[in-house]
């Protein structure tokens, strides 16, 4: 039944009240680089990942499978609209809040993964930028950055001609980021007194050994490349720990496509916030959250 996308799906089991009540339903969250679906199949909540760009196929393939199954879709994201318009005559369709739905799958997976309702949290979605919101007893939209995914990859793409996202993630493991980057404890010699171990280890500057008597021959991708995961870590990080600090919140969760698979990403977000006192939460299939929050509302 989802043979076509089958080298991009996950799976999360479901109750027979929430098999009952979504089996019907359709979540599809169209964003700028990736688009996401989330249906029910048997017991299983199915969970498909492809680029935005093959969307209008992919999706209208995957309707002409299920189309007998399917009575309400419901869409999310940027580039929702134009999917909207296109199936709302054949369809009883919804266009959902991208925030409101992305706070439902968060809620929803956390949930599942620790069988307790989401406490007080600021939830941080790095997709092809990044969103911040603040959820208490209600949520709202607290700030962002344009850094995330699409920064990642543009550079990538300028660089090193590079499109695959996993493949610069993969190439990114090899790396030794300081190589090219700068920490404080480069700067200070070693027996000055004035800072301590834990911070010599901070980045003083992304890229700062890169200066005039740099031999650009010698520059290797998978240090440039886990260079820039780090550094825009650091920074979403750094934004993160303090917009919780301002809120009065110790929880951060942390997810969107930026962090599939990304293991540089997450540790440098973990260390961020166990260093200033929050705990930091990573979600199973995160980069869905969207896509199972429009399924669910």
């Amino acid at each position: 039944m989802f043979i076509i996308f089958k080298q991009s799906t996950a799976k999360i089991q479901v109750s027979s009240f929430e098999k009952k009540l979504l089996s019907k339903k359709v979540g599809i969250d169209i964003g700028q680089s990736l688009t996401k679906i989330a249906c029910i199949d048997g017991d299983n909540m199915i969970l498909s990942i492809f680029p935005t760009k093959q969307s209008f196929n992919k999706i209208s393939e995957f309707f002409e499978i299920v189309k007998s199954d399917i009575e309400q879709i419901n869409l999310t994201g940027g580039k929702a609209y134009n999917m909207f318009k296109k199936y709302e005559e054949q369809y009883h369709c919804k266009l959902i809040d991208e925030f409101e739905a992305n706070i439902k799958g968060v809620e929803f997976l956390f949930q599942s993964n620790e069988n307790q309702p989401l406490p007080h949290s600021l939830i941080v979605t790095i997709g092809t930028g990044t969103s911040v919101v603040l959820k208490k007893e209600d949520f709202s939209h607290v700030g962002g950055t344009a850094l995330g995914g699409g920064f990642f990859m543009g550079l990538n793409k300028l660089l090193f001609k590079m499109d695959d996202y996993q493949e610069a993630i993969e190439i990114a493991k090899k790396g030794n980021r300081y190589n090219v980057d700068l920490k404080v404890g480069d700067i200070y010699a070693p027996e000055d007194q004035r800072i301590d171990l834990l911070f010599r280890e901070f980045t003083a500057a992304s890229l700062g050994k890169i200066d005039l008597n740099f031999d650009l021959n010698n520059l290797k991708r998978e240090d440039f490349i886990k260079s820039i995961i780090c550094m825009i870590g650091e920074n979403i990080g750094t934004m993160a720990y303090l917009m919780a600090d301002y809120n009065d919140i110790s929880n951060i969760v942390f997810c969107g496509g930026f962090l599939k698979d990304n293991k540089i990403a997450r540790k440098n977000l973990a260390l961020i916030s166990k260093v200033h006192k929050k705990k930091a939460i990573f979600l199973n299939n995160s980069e869905f959250c969207g896509a199972i929050g429009a399924l669910i509302l």
